[in-house]
């Protein structure tokens, strides 16, 4: 993925620390303001704001990265459950494949048998032919 596709996909995961990463800029840039016009008092407020602002950015990057991470561990849950459930299915199929193998060695011992008899029977008709 490009960087800025990654930007995208994260900010969909987690759409509160973009948020508030543009609050946290925007209350810097807001006191940097009142400090070059020297309001003492509204660059301090917003300094406050910037403090509480990348606080709940932290609370949501950490609490978004504790749910994703269940999120992932009960996906994989699943994924291990699919692997278990491929491998049933495969034994599965492999039984019934060697089964039918056994199937056709029965059947195709069960006409060799067939075969012999009649020959045997042809054989026996001949000799009594010929001894007539």
């Amino acid at each position: 993925m490009s960087p800025i596709e990654k930007i995208i996909f994260r900010s969909k995961q987690q759409p509160l620390v973009p948020l508030g990463c543009l609050g946290t800029c925007v209350a810097v840039a807001m006191a940097a303001k009142g400090v070059r016009t020297g309001n003492p008092k509204g660059a301090q407020v917003w300094f406050r704001w910037r403090v509480a602002l990348q606080g709940l950015t932290i609370v949501a990057l950490v609490a978004g990265s504790y749910i994703y991470d269940r999120q992932t561990k009960s996906v994989e849950k699943s994924e291990e459950e699919l692997a278990i459930e491929k491998a049933r299915m495969r034994e599965k199929l492999w039984i019934e494949e060697l089964e039918r193998r056994d199937e056709e060695i029965k059947e195709r011992q069960r006409r060799a048998q067939l075969a012999r008899e009649y020959k045997l029977a042809q054989l026996e008709n001949e000799k009594k032919e010929s001894s007539k």
